[in-house]
């Protein structure tokens, strides 16, 4: 099975194709340009010229479904649900917190993704895993990163990845001392190669369906809040 994976959920993008586990190739690119401007180049390049096959021998479709980019979100998940209804293939959905949080699917210890929400809040979940299987997750949430790390305080090891992890790295550390690990700086993008083998784990999740995929905000977008404050 081959399958496409994108990811623009931040202001990083990453597109990856991967045929039964095996990564055939990815690409990332970490840039101020929009991904309106780059996703559908970095598609065809990545399928014609690096695989050397066509959009119609994919056997389905995977994008990082949210939290993230309001922006971002909309522009990956309609390529996607563009090419899925082009080739009649069938797509999904996975959370970016998961994307973010299986790259360490062997972490003996719990480990708390944040990610970069802006306006001093954090997209964040906290996994749990026992020998490559998540055995627990918490309930995806924005917040400040105060009461995130409220939320581990009692534990006594944890492992912080992605981009909030970055951004508030100073105040996790005030906060948990020698409690706090972090991940490599490589490590806290998504990257589109481990939404690919989630599926692969869950190959049930890839529907045909118009509504196969929903993106996942956890918050009203700036607009609207916008909107609100001058109607009222």
């Amino acid at each position: 099975m081959r399958i496409l994976a994108l990811d623009t959920a931040e202001q990083s993008s990453s597109i990856a194709l991967v045929e039964d586990r095996v990564l055939i190739c990815e690409t990332f690119n970490l840039n101020k340009i929009t991904h309106s401007k780059t996703v559908m180049e970095m598609i065809a390049h990545t399928v014609e010229n690096s695989a050397g096959i066509k959009i119609g021998d994919l056997d389905g479709f995977v994008v990082s479904c949210g939290p993230g980019s309001f922006t971002g979100l909309r522009i990956g998940i309609s390529v996607i649900k563009g090419l899925a209804f082009a080739t009649s293939k069938p797509s999904a959905g996975i959370s970016t917190l998961d994307a973010i949080a299986y790259q360490f699917i062997f972490s003996s210890i719990p480990v708390c993704v944040m990610m970069d929400a802006k306006r001093g809040e954090v997209y964040c979940a906290i996994y749990n895993f026992n020998n490559g299987r998540l055995i627990q997750k918490s309930e995806e949430v924005v917040v400040n990163p105060e009461i995130a790390l409220s939320n581990v305080a009692d534990i006594n090891k944890c492992l912080f990845v992605g981009s909030g992890a970055v951004a508030f790295r100073e105040l996790i550390q005030k906060n948990m001392s020698d409690k706090a690990l972090f991940a490599p700086l490589f490590q806290n993008c998504v990257k589109a190669s481990v939404l690919a083998n989630i599926i692969f784990d869950n190959t049930e999740r890839l529907s045909c369906l118009p509504d196969a995929i929903t993106p996942v905000y956890l918050r009203r977008s700036d607009a609207e809040m916008n909107y609100e404050r001058a109607n009222f």
